[in-house]
């Protein structure tokens, strides 16, 4: 475990909470205007006149920062833990960040079903949303993108507790066995 990788993952708690509670309200609002949160009801919310177009767009930018696109809070702490995980533990490193690509292509596929599309002719129109009911929406994405745009603030926040964690953690008592065959060094941890 280093250092970059907990200050990383910290991070990425805070990212996480922010990313979700958008995402959240998002679904709640469209609950609430649209009647359903049905997948295959949904469809054409970006639509400028009679969809919600202010709301899908909070929705893919929700989407794009969960899905750790840059410039957004969730690359940057996806970035600090497979930066600081890779040299530890390369393979699982590899693992995650490919888990990270399919993050990516379901948020793709949920967007292009509920934003994009053409709306139902069933429903004229949606009720409007008010901008009271989208502040708390605009106030996280303005922390998802200042937070990604200017990340050593968050870093900055979370470096000393990632520290303090190295820090109370037991140390590990490391062994160096010599292979005759190969003649190279082998660390064993003992303890």
């Amino acid at each position: 475990m280093t250092d970059l990788a907990l200050t990383g993952a910290v991070g990425q708690m805070v990212s996480h909470g922010l990313i979700l509670a958008i995402l959240f309200l998002l679904v709640g609002i469209i609950e609430t205007k649209v009647g359903t949160r049905e997948l295959d009801v949904l469809n054409g919310l970006m639509n400028p006149i009679r969809g919600l177009p202010l709301t899908s767009a909070l929705l893919v930018l929700g989407g794009m920062a969960s899905a750790g696109i840059p410039g957004l809070i969730g690359f940057v702490t996806e970035f600090l833990v497979f930066q600081g995980s890779y040299v530890a533990y390369p393979l699982q490193t590899l693992l995650c960040v490919v888990g990270t690509g399919l993050t990516a292509v379901y948020f793709v596929i949920l967007l292009n079903r509920t934003c994009f599309g053409k709306l139902d002719n069933a429903i004229a129109y949606f009720p409007k949303v008010t901008f009271e009911e989208q502040l708390p929406a605009y106030l996280l994405a303005g922390l998802i993108v200042f937070l990604g745009i200017q990340p050593n603030w968050l870093v900055k926040w979370g470096e000393p507790t990632a520290t303090a964690m190295i820090a109370a953690l037991p140390p590990v008592v490391v062994e160096v066995v010599a292979d005759e065959e190969l003649e190279q060094g082998v660390v064993v941890p003992q303890g």
